[in-house]
């Protein structure tokens, strides 16, 4: 067999890529950066000369497909610019437009690469993920039978999600931990609600975003309008913990309810002049002259640093909480037109907060700094068991009397640890009891919501978050902190459950 090169599918390549080399060339023409089209094309050359030897002679004919070259060529390019630039083919892309709409499969997590380790930005709310305990900052180290060692975003998205009802079973490493953790997680339909609204004690307003979706400006407003009806709300408490961002442009509208007219919310810079934005603050509605808290965590990334920087930046508000995420830069979708339905997800520009700083790979320090807790190989194993909603379970066979007023007490709490322990491998009484105040909670969520369902049981979490108290402290001490309130104290924060 012939193994030499086809000399006319190659002049045919040269040709078709020597036009887009030129059309490419003219485009960025008043770049001084650009190389000049004789330089790319002679840089095409091998390029047309290694794919042209592979489709001669690869031994597997069903992988020298020339679309599935070129896609391969085009994702390897993408992914040499930063950890969030990508190539997305007309499946992927319609994916992502899926996601953005708020309605898609899976198991609820947001991920990214962070020193190029597969990397949980943040769980949503009340999805699988969330409940089954992955938090923020987990790095998945294996999905199913494959370590993400080199894997893509990409390829880590199409093994997460699946078939509706399906399980697959993840092992992350976590800070602390010297092991892998194991989580089995039953795909879900996903749709997110992303902002959830409650009235606190004290008519103090309470609203979660969850992510930055299509409509979350619109449903914030009207969330806020909800709690301000009949009354004059003393503060206002808004919860961007676990919000990885999301559009550009929702970002913006949420801030634009705080920022006065004409000031910066966020600018933008690119490559050239010609690619940078500023943002600012129209006329509109408006909610002001009262307190804001703003929660924060390492799972706050992207747009909700956008608004928590604007909020800071303008001491419109204060920042309770951990340090961010630290992602400031800006994704642009720039369908390829020629493609069949593919396109770019293209870093154009870092985003700038109202002082004028990019954060990106910083993050945004809170005014006032609270450590989430640290919880031990014996509590994560008993969460990894599910063994508090077991339990949980069997006290409502048993007709445990259930109200809201009703505290946990350390007898019940004995009881749980021991039931732990009958089902757990290696688990230490001292270690469980080391965590008591998040197994307090945790039961008594799980009590409420089988007994009163979730939506009653999601008003708890708030009611019960000791984030959610400091801040509430904050508020009726006229937006000053209290001296009560200790940086970088260790607080015991429970899973929120999504009505």
């Amino acid at each position: 067999m012939d193994r030499r090169p086809s000399y006319l599918f190659m002049a045919v390549l040269l040709i078709a890529l020597s036009l887009l080399s030129f059309t490419a060339g003219a485009a960025v023409q008043a770049s001084s950066h650009f190389e000049s089209n004789e330089k790319v094309y002679q840089y095409l050359r091998p390029f047309i000369e290694a794919l042209t030897i592979i489709k001669q002679n690869y031994v597997n004919v069903k992988k020298t497909k020339t679309r599935r070259l070129i896609y391969g060529a085009i994702a390897g390019m993408v992914s040499t610019l930063d950890r969030f630039s990508q190539f997305m083919t007309p499946q992927e892309y319609q994916a992502m437009q899926t996601e953005t709409s708020g309605k898609f499969g899976g198991l609820g997590i947001e991920i990214s690469l962070k020193n190029n380790r597969l990397t949980v930005i943040a769980p949503i709310s009340g999805t699988p993920a969330a409940k089954a305990g992955i938090q923020a900052g987990d790095v998945i180290a294996k999905i199913g039978n494959q370590f993400t060692d080199h894997m893509s975003i990409d390829q880590a998205v199409k093994l997460l999600r699946g078939k509706v009802g399906t399980k697959i079973t993840i092992e992350v490493e976590r800070h602390g931990i010297h092991h892998l953790i194991p989580f089995t997680i039953t795909r879900a339909y996903i749709k997110i609600q992303s902002v959830k609204a409650y009235l606190l004690p004290h008519d103090i307003g309470y609203v979660h975003i969850s992510e930055f979706i299509a409509r979350t400006t619109h449903d914030f407003k009207q969330a806020l309008k909800k709690l301000e009806k009949g009354r004059k709300l003393k503060g206002l408490i808004l919860d961007l913990r676990n919000d990885p961002g999301g559009l550009l442009t929702e970002a913006v509208g949420v801030g634009n309810v705080f920022v006065p007219a004409g000031k910066m919310i966020v600018s933008t810079r690119g490559r050239s002049q010609e690619d940078d934005e500023q943002f600012k603050a129209i006329q509109g509605f408006k909610f002001a002259g009262a307190p804001v808290v703003c929660l924060v965590n390492g799972g706050s990334a992207s747009g909700a640093e956008i608004v928590s920087g604007a909020l800071k930046d303008w001491k419109l508000a204060t920042l309770l909480g951990e340090r961010t995420f630290g992602k400031g830069t800006v994704q642009t979708i720039l369908p390829l037109d020629s493609s069949g339905g593919a396109a770019l997800r293209l870093t154009m520009a870092k985003y700038y907060t109202p002082s004028g700083v990019c954060i990106n790979r910083i993050g945004i320090e809170p005014n006032v700094p609270l450590k989430e807790p640290d919880l031990t190989d014996s509590t994560m194993t008993a969460f990894q068991n599910n063994d508090v909603e077991k339990f949980a379970r069997m006290l409502e066979k048993e007709k445990l009397p259930v109200t809201l007023s009703m505290k946990i007490s350390n007898r019940l709490l004995q009881q749980l640890y021991t039931f732990c322990m009958k089902h757990g491998k290696d688990m230490h009484r001292s270690d469980l009891e080391k965590n008591s105040e998040y197994f307090k909670e945790s039961l008594f969520l799980d009590l409420v919501e089988n007994k009163m369902g979730e939506k009653v049981a999601a008003r708890e979490t708030v009611l019960i978050d000791p984030q959610v108290k400091d801040a509430e402290k904050i508020i009726l001490n006229h937006g000053k902190v209290p001296k009560s309130i200790v940086a970088l104290e260790v607080r015991s924060t429970p899973s929120p459950v999504t009505p």
